[in-house]
């Protein structure tokens, strides 16, 4: 899709089953985002397509002047949220262990200088479950939209996805799991950290080329749980370690590193959606140089 038109745009939106309307002004903000091109182009014969235009468009549903809610026509079931979905390439709810009452602050530290293919397996990692992170408590909902990308290596594969923290700051979780067969994982015992919202900047940091290498550690309830992301030029080094678990190592490619730091910036736009797209990037710059600084 080449130019977007707000006709064009709400026809579309009409036809894959939406009933959110975009007015010119709400066009011009959503059209800033990566996603929205690629996801609208898509979005009438595929369903994940449709869910993130469904999350894009619905950061703004409680600005009318930007968002409205069309009419329900006859015939098509309309939507104006996502779905929950259960997929082959998207994870399935699951219960809730408990959770710590109070952890050490996570520590994030940032280092200076310093062939994955993503495919539906039957295996999918269940997002439900919410790991403890930076003292806070992490929240479990029935109705959670579930957005993300996996990436695929040898010996184990991650999977990027939408989370949300008790106290309703969007973030990023990250699961890793390790290969039991050739593309079978065992994400029932997966490795899952989940980024804090005080370190997801500096995460984004790395995912959009602004610091060589960011590494999170004092993660999880025994405070073992350690992410180490690092830009190494033609693709990006993922490393994933806990106390009594397996080692994940795995290697992400341009194509997913795209996708990835899509869902970092839709994210950061929910946090702080007053301040838009530009707003965001910018801010992340100025995080960045503070933190080469330190």
């Amino acid at each position: 899709m080449t130019s977007l038109t707000l006709e064009s745009t709400n026809q579309t939106l009409a036809t894959a089953g939406i009933r959110l309307r975009l007015s010119q002004k709400g066009l011009a903000v959503v059209s800033k985002v990566p996603l929205f091109a690629k996801a609208l182009e898509y979005c009438t014969n595929n369903a994940k397509a449709r869910d993130d235009v469904l999350s894009i468009i619905g950061h703004y549903k409680e600005q009318p002047d930007l968002v409205f809610v069309a009419d329900k026509p006859q015939g098509q079931p309309m939507l104006d949220a996502a779905p929950a979905q259960n997929n082959m390439d998207t994870p399935p709810p699951r219960q809730p262990r408990p959770v710590a009452q109070s952890k050490p602050v996570q520590q994030s530290t940032i280092n200076q200088p310093a062939p994955a293919r993503t495919v539906a397996h039957p295996n999918a990692p269940a997002a439900k479950h919410q790991e403890p992170a930076g003292g806070q408590h992490q929240v479990d909902t029935e109705k959670r939209n579930f957005v993300g990308h996996h990436v695929y290596g040898r010996h184990s594969a991650l999977y990027f996805a939408y989370d949300e923290t008790r106290g309703g700051n969007a973030t990023i979780a990250v699961d890793g799991a390790m290969s039991v067969a050739t593309r079978q994982y065992n994400w029932n015992q997966k490795l899952r950290i989940q980024i804090t919202r005080s370190d997801l900047p500096s995460v984004a940091a790395v995912m959009f080329g602004l610091l060589p290498k960011v590494e999170l550690t004092n993660y999880g309830a025994d405070n073992t749980k350690r992410l180490m992301i690092e830009n190494q030029g033609k693709n990006y080094f993922v490393n994933m370690s806990a106390k009594d678990h397996h080692q994940i190592a795995v290697p992400i490619s341009a194509s997913d590193v795209y996708e990835i730091r899509s869902l970092f910036l839709a994210q950061l736009m929910k946090n702080r959606p007053e301040i838009g797209v530009e707003g965001i990037l910018a801010n992340l710059k100025c995080h960045a140089a503070m933190l080469k600084q330190a």
